[in-house]
């Protein structure tokens, strides 16, 4: 259960006696379990003599009903249409508080896609001591490329919409399919993609990027060679990240003809973050 009472479920995959765990978080209308280098990050745990933890967050799914535990229970829509970005910092904290009543003391995060920006966020924000470091697979640029997918005239068009609804009090009206075909509701729009938006600037590789410069722990990041959620070439977000950290023994690698998900690559995945890991001090 968060800390703002919404329950959400996991999936432990305890090593023995290890008191690290590997923490993955998933990104937009995806779930703890829903992709195939999930998997591939579990083995790359074991591999480490980890433990490995997945988790749910608010973001599940496109509209999902959640449980909330008050004085008896309610229910509350979320999911990716819905969501509030920096409510993620409750589902993480909470993760890794359940973690340690269960006996663990350090951790590593990763995120695919929206969860780099999740994980990227928590650290930023809470510096955790126990966090020994970051794993970013696919941490895409959703700022510019929704401006390269829209053209910037439509861009403009979306977001005064989604900002005059907001500003109505409508903010939980969907957007238009042009929009988002993940049907966001104007508000989750509005927050993603205005200028000033905390969760669109995380990886806006035009930008300064300051949250990624100025975390301390190392960081790995992964982009396959196919990313298809891009305005600009993977190599020169690969560069530009490299530029930004702050820790010597980070890292960014490029997974050959893999896309966003890396399917069908995998394994490429799983042996870049075990090797990674295996160097960390934990």
């Amino acid at each position: 259960m968060t800390e703002d009472g919404l329950e959400i479920e996991g999936l432990l995959c305890p090593y023995p006696k290890s008191k690290t765990c590997l923490v993955h978080v998933h990104g937009m209308t995806d779930n703890f379990v829903g992709l195939a280098v999930v998997d591939s990050l579990a083995n790359a745990a074991y591999k480490n003599k980890m433990s490995f933890f997945t988790f749910n967050n608010r973001g599940m799914g496109t509209i999902t009903v959640f449980q909330r535990l008050k004085e008896h229970l309610l229910f509350r829509t979320m999911g990716t249409s819905f969501e509030h970005f920096k409510d993620s910092i409750h589902d993480i904290h909470s993760a890794l508080n359940v973690l340690r009543e269960l006996g663990y003391s350090s951790f590593f995060l990763s995120g695919h896609s929206t969860g780099c920006q999740k994980i990227t966020y928590y650290q930023y924000r809470k510096g955790a001591r126990s966090v020994k470091g970051l794993i970013l697979l696919a941490p895409a640029d959703d700022y510019n490329f929704q401006i390269k997918k829209l053209g910037k005239r439509t861009f403009n068009e979306m977001l005064y919409i989604s900002r005059r609804l907001v500003r109505l009090g409508k903010g939980r009206e969907l957007m238009p399919y042009e929009a988002e075909p993940s049907y966001f509701s104007a508000k989750r729009y509005y927050e993603l993609y205005h200028s000033g938006s905390i969760e669109g600037n995380l990886f806006n590789y035009e930008s300064r990027m300051k949250a990624v410069s100025s975390i301390k722990v190392p960081i790995l990041a992964l982009f396959g060679q196919k990313e298809e959620f891009t305005a600009m070439p993977v190599r020169k977000m690969l560069r530009i990240l490299q530029s930004k950290y702050k820790n010597p023994s980070s890292k960014t690698a490029l997974v050959p003809h893999a896309d966003h998900c890396f399917c069908r690559h995998e394994r490429e995945v799983e042996v870049a973050v075990q090797k990674w890991m295996g160097k960390q001090e934990f």
